[in-house]
């Protein structure tokens, strides 16, 4: 037996919990048979068991990106279906979408429709890949789909790669950093005290200060380092957990900078994924649940929960938001206009690039004061060190 992790909705309440069933269709059948709405079924592994498991080659979004592109250019040259991942097949040079590719073109051989090819196969393509390109085949606007799913892709992969890279310099600076303040205290501090030592004089408070410093590190560095260790897997493993998932979560949103700038990154990419979805055809309801399971933050998918439960009231979208306040005024006001002119998707569109320039600006902000900042306050206790140790030195001769 098999221990599945279950998320589901009664009425207006979403539950999640653990079950053993043979298989995922033995969990989908006991859910349904108690009414309730599967949101996602997941396999849950032992922790040693899922770390040690080595872990097949994923296609990643630029694998799907420049699938998607190269399906695109030849759907417009005229070619069919077949014909195309056929040729794809040999042309892609990742080999991460080789077998998927196999398995695509025996499914279309075989009648199957484009989407419900995908959908066997949701390591690679999500849910909103999906869904659009069901929106897609299904309005006879395939190509046009997946022009738009590639402009999602494209903006959601440059904006990703600039968060990474705007925090790498960041972190290690402060590693450095670091790394030679605890490095001067462990290992050229106590060559000064064994000298001190020797003459037997009393030190300045300052040299004292540091010396005891340094022989507190050495003698329990070993046990601080294993006790910080275990402090972070314990926090780990809590907030894997539900309720210290929805702890953390709501904690970092709260933080003064970065809280702000989390909410606007996240609220960024559910805008523009919804905004992609509704310009494709999906249904807003089916639109929304998909959104609603894409951010890693749990208040933000618990938000979007709640505008998907107004919709199904017959609420709207802009009314639940305005009196939701979770979501920021100009989220709110631009999708009231957007609901009252009939275009919400690309009002969406126009606050996430709102919120992505928002964000970049605010990132920019972050690195050009971070850098002089940890240069100085470094620089200064490194500096206070060292004219400590010289002071002692100066008076002592």
């Amino acid at each position: 037996m098999t221990q599945y992790a279950y998320r589901a909705r009664i009425g207006e309440q979403i539950v999640s919990g653990l079950m053993e069933a043979p298989g995922t269709p033995q969990v989908e059948s006991a859910l349904r048979e108690n009414g309730w709405e599967i949101l996602q079924i997941t396999e849950k592994k032992p922790l040693l068991e899922a770390l040690f498991t080595p872990r097949r080659s994923k296609a990643g979004m630029g694998d799907v990106l420049e699938f998607t592109s190269q399906l695109l250019t030849l759907l417009d040259a005229g070619l069919p279906i077949d014909r195309a991942l056929k040729i794809l097949i040999n042309t892609l040079p990742s080999q991460s979408l080789t077998p998927i590719m196999q398995d695509l073109l025996a499914d279309i051989e075989r009648g199957s429709t484009l989407h419900d090819a995908f959908s066997k196969h949701p390591q690679a393509f999500p849910r909103l890949y999906n869904n659009m390109v069901k929106a897609g085949e299904e309005g006879g606007i395939l190509p046009v789909t997946l022009a738009r799913l590639i402009d999602f892709y494209e903006r959601s992969i440059e904006f990703r790669n600039f968060l990474i890279s705007s925090s790498i310099y960041p972190a290690v600076l402060l590693v450095f950093s670091v790394s030679a303040l605890i490095a001067l205290t462990v290992m050229v501090i106590p060559k000064f005290a064994e000298v001190f030592d020797n003459m037997g004089k009393q030190l300045p408070p300052a040299a004292a200060f540091l010396i005891d410093t340094s022989h507190f590190l050495t003698d329990y560095g070993l046990q601080m380092l294993m006790g910080i260790v275990i402090a972070g897997f314990s926090f780990f493993m809590y907030t894997r957990q539900p309720a210290g998932k929805m702890w953390w979560h709501q904690l970092i949103l709260r933080l003064p900078l970065l809280g702000d700038l989390l909410l606007k990154a996240n609220l960024s990419r559910a805008c523009r994924t919804l905004g992609t979805l509704l310009s494709a055809g999906v249904p807003i309801l089916n639109a929304l649940r998909i959104v609603s399971q894409l951010s890693e933050n749990v208040q933000v998918n618990e938000a979007l929960s709640r505008l998907e439960r107004g919709i199904r009231d017959g609420e709207g979208l802009a009314a639940p938001m305005r009196m939701d306040r979770f979501f920021p005024p100009l989220l709110t006001n631009l999708v009231t206009v957007g609901e009252e002119t009939g275009d919400i998707a690309r009002m969406l569109m126009k606050v996430a690039d709102q919120y992505d320039a928002d964000v970049r600006k605010t990132a920019k902000r972050f690195v050009a004061l971070f850098e002089p900042l940890m240069i100085v306050v470094m620089g200064g206790l490194i500096g206070a060190i060292v004219v400590s140790m010289l002071t002692a030195i100066f008076s002592l001769n």
